[in-house]
């Protein structure tokens, strides 16, 4: 009997620490919540757009204003806050105004938006600081219309049924030289080839070289056997002379020999050729004697004597 009293009195503390527990909690979330009343029967948050339309990527101001007693520390929000669906930009302060205990404080935010939802709103808080925490207290909620650049087009409508605007007049674009670049370019095309001059100068002279001699010889044959031909066909003295005149122009050029000035018997001493003096003596019987029964072997031999003193010419530029 004495056993279950005492069990009882334990169990009747027990029951009474619970239930005053759970009072202060009660008590605890009550005061809150009175307390958070309070603060917003105090402090008046309002909340507007700059503008009732924004566009992707342009910037729109969102007017922040709370009246809330003197004796009160107000906080605003600052770039960290989340400012979904729009972007921070930055942020416009401006001077605490007070009259009749009634303070008021005004920021104003830059903020843009990428999204495109057709209706996008946005409400931000101010934070009221208290010895323990701080207490947000929202402004309404503003919207703002989003303002689409480009309508849609639907997917039937073909390419040929499109609003295109045609315009054919010319529009003169302003030709703009980079300098800098044209410079860079032009010096290491300049070093490339001072470098490939260093290196190749020598074979490439003699490479023209050797080109601008087998142009004249082959120009020389076709000159000269056209002359020669026309003699067969209607021999003159004049077109002898004149045929001859030919092969010594050549010669002379090739050689570096005056021998348009020298006279059949001055270039038979020069050479010491018993062949090129024969012919050279026969082509002056037909300019002189008018003799020509053989046309061709004199004229011949002139030009195997060219030929020779081409490959002689050109062995010593390639050996040069």
């Amino acid at each position: 009997m004495t056993l279950f009293k005492i069990q009882s009195r334990k169990l009747s503390g027990s029951i009474f620490i619970c239930q005053h527990l759970k009072f202060r909690i009660f008590y605890s979330i009550v005061s809150c919540l009175i307390c958070s009343t309070l603060f917003a029967q105090e402090i008046k948050v309002e909340g507007k757009f700059s503008s009732d339309s924004v566009k992707i990527g342009m910037p729109i101001e969102f007017y922040l204003t709370a009246h809330y007693p003197e004796k009160l520390n107000l906080l605003f929000p600052d770039s960290t806050f989340s400012f979904a669906p729009f972007e921070f930009q930055k942020k416009k302060f401006f001077t605490t105004k007070t009259a009749n205990g009634i303070s008021r404080d005004s920021v104003v935010y830059t903020v843009e938006t990428y999204e495109i939802d057709s209706i996008q709103k946005l409400k931000l808080p101010v934070y009221v600081v208290n010895q323990m925490d701080c207490t947000l207290v929202f402004s309404n909620t503003d919207t703002v219309f989003f303002q689409h650049m480009v309508a849609s087009i639907p997917d039937s409508l073909s390419a040929e049924k499109l609003p295109l605007k045609t315009n054919t007049k010319y529009l003169g674009v302003k030709w703009q030289l980079n300098y800098i670049l044209a410079g860079i370019i032009a010096g290491i095309i300049l070093i490339v080839l001072i470098l490939v001059w260093i290196f190749f100068g020598k074979k490439i002279k003699r490479y023209f070289k050797l080109k601008r001699m087998t142009k004249s010889y082959e120009a020389f044959l076709s000159k000269f056997d056209s002359s020669v031909q026309n003699l067969e066909t209607g021999f003159t003295s004049q077109h002898a002379e004149k045929t001859l005149v030919i092969w010594k122009n050549y010669l002379e050029s090739l050689v570096g020999r005056p021998y348009t000035k020298y006279t059949s018997k001055e270039i038979k001493n020069i050479e010491k050729s018993e062949e090129l003096g024969k012919a050279l003596s026969d082509i002056d019987r037909m300019i002189y004697g008018h003799r020509h029964d053989n046309i061709q072997p004199p004229f011949t031999n002139l030009k195997e004597f060219v030929q020779k003193e081409f490959e002689k010419k050109k062995e010593e530029v390639v050996h040069g």
